[in-house]
Parts: structure tokens; sequence; C-alpha cells
């Protein structure tokens, strides 16, 4: 579940300070936050439906007006959301490089804005109102600066032309039947596709004359189609060494090394009928007609700054990692990290990232729930191939050792970071606890022969049956053996690893278990128990309104206005029970500091709800940890409520789709309790950033109308549990209390 809402994606030069990638940060955002960002986007929609020729027929002027409503909140959600960079380095590039393509219309160019979008998908569109986004997985996959400026010259095309409305007014006269869709059989998918490769097209044929008008090279125009064909593959394909985790004689199986991997194919659906876009190969004709004859004399791949352009894709690239990682595409991660390594071999942000990756896989494959999150390997192709293969394969005590190998060696070369300590000592409990290793397992010392091989005992022809067996297991299990042997020498490692074995004898000998106490604390979780938390931080607080019966699904100006009074009573119930709160509201950002905090957390709590019931310390714990010391508490919140009205004769059903559709995912328990009427949903979670603890889910339900006195009960309730210094159970303070031991 994520707490995030997902929208669907709509068709000025600044000084930046170097950052060196030997100590890479992930990207946010600098300088003063855009006036767009908080201007109201009830004022938005006014302004553009004011706009609104009166000239052609109502059924149009109605779907422009329409589109007036959904696309200024549909944008705005997504600036809102924390998912767009500006005025940083990657953005503040592609700005210069506009600057560069629209020099000769310097009109033009004062209309738009361009912002980078934190995805990995390989892609970029425009919006009517002048932004402009590129994604991260766009500027890791360019190879050079004439590309990116085809790309924003199609991108301009379809702001210019205003493509996004008037696809929207054309499916609503699709799907209305009206004009030359006046037929008995016929498929409005189909014709809305048709439509909409029509506009690629046209920004593809236009969008060239823009790029002719500059100088950068005539050749990349066909490249930049390379990157579509090919931009479900990773940012480079290289062999990946099967013996990268190998280490003296800790050596895995050859068996876990994939022989024969599967060949890449380019995307390439000649039958597009279904697709929003054409073909790849028909763009690509078009775009060598559109050429034919054009001289490419004195033309470059670079104008503005080829240094510039191979550090904007450095750094693309490197985030890739970061956004790999806290989506749980761990296999995606380690094959990113290790591609970036081979330039960047010190790298202590790659490093961790692997190290962390290896972590989680060893969670999920001791939860017996890896494929969630790692890719099947038979749907990978290219050399990456082998590390899905490898996780996929792997035994879940040899995965585990791997993690626990890798973090502590890593511990020790990169001193005094919490997060990579909390990682490996928790690694330590897992392999111990879940993974069906034992501490006997592991040998203190390496085998006495000087050449290095492992000392194997012969059969004296007296061994049991029992003994040899066993020594058949220990002998296949060889590679494990002395893979702590200089790792126990560390007292801290030694000292946890007898630690979590006598814990695991606890457990055999009857002692509650710690999967029993987890239960117990799940319980209280969901109950909701007395915290005694005297400050707390609300991030994002949320109202949203729906009324499934009309055309127009979200009530968004009666929204926008209802969460300022939602807010305030935030505040007012705080106040009245004695809790410091502070709001880090994403209506309106005071600074681009708070920009990015609102980023971080949201991150975290997406990655935590994702996790579920999975116990593991979130990757985004790395940079949430400092909003702790910062905000001077240790507790997070995230608060909402949704009213929703359903007429009769619509199915709860519906209603269910409809609520996954336009992102009303928060309570768990919709789909079970939904009936067609009047429905109020209020949600709370607490959450202790610097660990796993989700320390309060109240969810709420009612069939009612949303009301002032229902807002209050709830939200004076939730302040009521925060506050309440009644003391819980004493395992409960344990778990409230934990630092990620």
């Amino acid at each position: 579940m994520r707490i995030r809402l997902f929208f669907s994606l709509l068709i000025s030069i600044s000084s930046v300070s170097a950052q060196d990638m030997s100590n890479f940060e992930i990207l946010k955002s600098k300088g003063d936050v855009p006036n767009e960002f908080n201007k109201s986007s009830a004022l938005k929609v006014k302004e553009d439906i004011k706009a609104v020729s009166k000239e052609q027929n109502r059924t149009d002027q109605k779907a422009e007006k329409l589109f007036a409503l959904e696309s200024n909140y549909l944008i705005d959600g997504m600036l809102e959301s924390g998912m767009v960079l500006y005025n940083d380095e990657l953005s503040s590039y592609v700005s210069r490089v506009a600057d560069e393509v629209l020099k000769v219309n310097k009109e033009l160019r004062s209309n738009l804005r361009f912002y980078v979008l934190k995805s990995q998908a390989v892609n970029a569109f425009a919006t009517d109102r002048g932004t402009i986004f590129i994604t991260i997985g766009l500027l890791a996959q360019i190879e050079n600066e004439a590309q990116l400026a085809f790309v924003l010259s199609h991108e301009i095309v379809h702001f210019q032309n205003k493509h996004a409305k008037t696809g929207f007014v054309e499916n609503k006269r699709i799907e209305q039947g009206r004009g030359e869709y006046k037929r008995t059989r016929w498929n409005k998918e189909i014709s809305k596709n048709k439509y909409s490769k029509e506009l690629e097209l046209e920004a593809d044929i236009e969008g060239v004359k823009i790029y002719l008008d500059t100088k950068y090279s005539l050749k990349e125009v066909s490249s930049v189609f390379n990157v579509l064909q090919y931009a479900h593959l990773p940012i480079e394909d290289i062999a990946f060494d099967s013996t990268y985790f190998n280490n003296g004689f800790f050596v895995l199986p050859e068996n876990l090394n994939k022989k024969e991997i599967k060949a890449i194919q380019a995307i390439d659906d000649e039958d597009d009928e279904s697709h929003t876009h054409p073909n790849i190969n028909k763009r690509r004709a078009v775009m060598s007609d559109e050429l034919e004859g054009k001289s490419n004399e004195g033309r470059l791949d670079f104008i503005v700054s080829e240094k510039d352009f191979y550090r904007i894709q450095s750094l693309a690239r490197f985030e890739l990692s970061y956004l790999y990682t806290k989506d749980r595409m761990y296999g995606e991660a380690i094959y990113n990290s290790y591609v970036l390594l081979k330039k960047s071999p010190n790298n202590e942000f790659l490093k961790i990232n692997i190290a962390y990756s290896l972590y989680a896989l060893s969670k999920y494959k001791n939860e017996g729930k890896i494929h969630s999150v790692l890719t099947d390997y038979d749907d990978v192709e290219g050399e990456s191939q082998r590390v899905y293969y490898l996780f996929d394969e792997m035994d879940k005590k040899t995965l585990n050792t791997l993690a626990v190998k890798y973090l502590w060696e890593l511990k020790s070369t990169i001193k005094e970071n919490t997060f990579l300590d909390a990682v490996a000592k928790n690694a330590v409990k897992e392999l111990l606890l879940e993974s069906g290793a034992r501490k006997s397992d592991y040998r203190k010392k390496y085998p006495e022969n000087k050449d290095g091989n492992i000392a194997v005992e012969t059969d004296d022809g007296e061994e049991s049956k029992y003994d040899k067996i066993v020594k058949i297991k220990d002998d296949s299990e060889g590679y494990l053996k002395y893979a702590f042997v200089d790792l126990f020498k560390n007292e801290e490692f030694a000292d946890l690893m007898s630690k979590y074995e006598k814990e695991y004898v606890k457990e055999a000998k009857g002692v509650k278990t710690d999967k029993e106490e987890r239960v117990e604390h799940k319980k209280l979780e969901k109950k909701g128990q007395a915290l005694g938390i005297e400050k707390i931080v609300m991030v994002a607080p949320d109202y949203k309104k729906y009324d499934l019966g009309k055309k127009v699904i979200t009530q968004h100006e009666y929204s926008e206005y209802k969460k300022e009074d939602f807010v305030k009573l935030n505040q007012f119930c705080a106040e009245k029970r004695g809790i410091e709160l502070e709001i880090l509201s994403n209506t309106y950002f005071e600074s681009t500091d708070q920009y990015n905090d609102i980023s971080l957390l949201t991150d975290w709590m997406d990655e935590r709800f994702d996790h579920k019931n999975v116990r593991i310390l979130p990757y985004c714990k790395m940079y949430t940890d400092e909003l702790a010391t910062k905000y001077n508490t240790k507790y997070f919140g995230w608060t909402g409520m949704y009213a929703i009205h359903a007429q009769k004769n619509i199915q709860w059903g519906y209603l269910a789709l409809a609520c996954i559709y336009y992102g009303i995912g928060i309570p768990i328990g919709i789909y079970q309790v939904l009936t067609p009427e009047n429905h109020t949903f209020y949600y709370t979670y607490v959450a202790n950033v610097t660990n796993y603890n989700l320390l309060m889910a109240k969810e709420d339900y009612v069939k009612i109308k949303d009301n002032k006195d229902l807002m209050k009960s709830y939200v004076y309730d939730s302040y009521n549990q925060i506050k309440s210094s009644k003391k819980p159970s004493k395992k409960l303070s344990e778990e409230l209390s934990e630092e990620s031991k």
C-alpha cells in the first residue's frame, strides 16, 4: 500500500554547487520554490476555463473545461508528491539545452519550464500549461546532448500544439460517438490510440523542424529511437562477473552461474494498433524521409557542454540505484551499482546500495517472498540476467551468509555509518534466527593446509551411515564454513553471533519467540496504544472528496479548501492535548528545504508500506535519521480523510475499482466494508522513522457524510492516543524505544 497518490501522466539558468561523484548524495531540488508549485490549483483552473474559446460547439467547450479541471489538479498532484526536481543540476542543464533549441524563438522559450521527474522510466512528457518533464531514466540512457535536444523538440511541439487538450477533447468525441465516430461498429480504444499516434507523428515531424534550426547533429535523430527500442535494458550491458562475491575460501558454487543468457531483443511492436505511440521503426522511417538531402556538415553532438552532459548522465545513473532500491527492485539496484562501480570502484554509496540489496533479498528469501522483489530471470535480457538467476537459485542460508559477510566487511572499511551499522547487526539476527544457519556451521580458523585447499578427511571405513551423511552435507556447504573466519576476530561480531544463537536456543526451549512477540505488537498497532509522544511532525495531511455519481469524479476545488480546514483541525486538536505539532504541508511549500523533506519522508512511508509484514529496516532510513535530528523528534505521522458519495445503483466493486484508479488506497479495510452510500474514511499512521516501527495504524470508517463533528472526534482521538502517558506493557515499551538493534 502506498500513501503517495500516483497520477497518470499527461501528454533559468541557475548556478549550482558541484557535487563530487565520489561522495554522491541523492538528488534534491534547490533554490526558490517555483511559483506554480504554490499557486492555487483552483485559480489555475479558473484561468484556463476563462481562456476556453466560445466559438466552438458547446460539447467541445464542456470537454475543454473538464480538461482544465482534471489536468491542473493532476499536474499539481505530481508537483506536490515530491517526485519533481527543480533548480537542481539536472533540470538546470536541461533548461540550458532548451535555450539552445529555442535560440531562434525566445518568445516560445519564455513560456516553458523544465523539470526532472524522479522515475526510472525512460520517458518525457509535456503539459499544455508549459511544464515539460524529463525522467531520471531518460537522462541515464541518452548518449549525448543532441539526443536530448531532439527529445525536447518533440515535447515542445506537444505543448505548442496543445496536444494534451486536443487529445482529451477527441477522446470525449470518441466516447460519445460524435462526428466521424457515428458508426454502429467501431472500437473506442483503437480509435483513441489511432488519434494518439497521429499526434505523436505530428510531434516528430514538427519537432524535427525545430531541431533543424539548431546546430545539433542530424545523425542523432535516428539514435534517439535506438534509446527507445532498448529502454528496457540497464544503463550498460556488461558481463556480470560470477566471482564478484567470492573472497578467499568463500567461493559460490559454479551452478549459480548462468551459462547461457537470453539474447537482447529490440522493442519492435509492428502491430501497434493497441498502442498510443506508433511503431518505432515507422517513426524512424518518417524521420529519415524528413531529413533526406539535409547536410550534417558543421553539426555537433554537443553545444552547451560535453563535460556537463556526462556529469548529468552520471548523476542520473547514480540516482537510479537509489530509486531502484527504495522501490524494492533489488536485482536492478545491484546490477546498476555493479556497472557504476567499474568506473567508481571506491564509491561508498554504491557499495552500501549493494550491501542493503543483499540484506533485503535475504530477508525476503527467508520469508518465501523473494519473487515479490526480484524480477523473474526469464523476463530479463542480456548480461544482467545472471544477477537475477544468481539470487533466485541461491538458497537462503547462502544468501544470508553472503549478506552478513558483505555487510560486515564493508562496515569495517566505512566507519561511523549508523545506517550500515544497524543493517549489519540486523542481518546477523536474520542469519541465525530465520535462515536455518547455526553458529557452529562457521569456523573460526582457516584449514591448516599451506596450499590453501580445504582439507578433506578420508574415509577410514569406520564411519557410520549418519557420519557419512553429515560429511556429505558439510562438504556441499564447504564454501560457507570459512566465510566469517576474519570476522570472528571482531569482538562485536562474535558477541552478536553468540547472542542470537542463544536466542535461537531459547525459542527451541519454548520461551516466547520473536515471531510471537511480533504478532502481539501487530495487534497493539491495530488497536492503537498510548504512545506518550510530546512532539510529532505530520507529513502532507490530506483531504479528498469524491462523488461517484458525477462525471467529474474528484471534487477538486472543494477538496482543496477543505484540506486547509483539515490541517487547522489537526493543529487545534494537538494544541488541546498539549502536543508540539509541526505540519509539513504540501499545499504551500514555505521553502525548498521543506519540499525535499516531504519527498524523503514520503519515500520512507511508501517503502515501509510496500514491505508490509516483512520486518526490515527501510532503505530510506539512511536519510530520514537526519530528519529526526533536524526536527528534534523521531515521530512522524501521515493523516488524511476521504469523503465518498456513491449512488444507490453503483455496485461496491465499481467503487473499489474507482478508489484504486484515483489513488484512494489508504484504509486497509476499504474493500470489505464498502456499500453504495455515503462513506467517510479517516486514517492516521505514526512511525518512528529511525527504525521499522509503525506505532499507530488508526483507520476509521463510517457510513455517513463527512461533517465537522465527525472530523473533530476522529482527529482528537488520534492525538489523545499520541499524547496519552498511560504506560504500555513492558514488552511494548521495549518495542517503542528500540533503536534498530
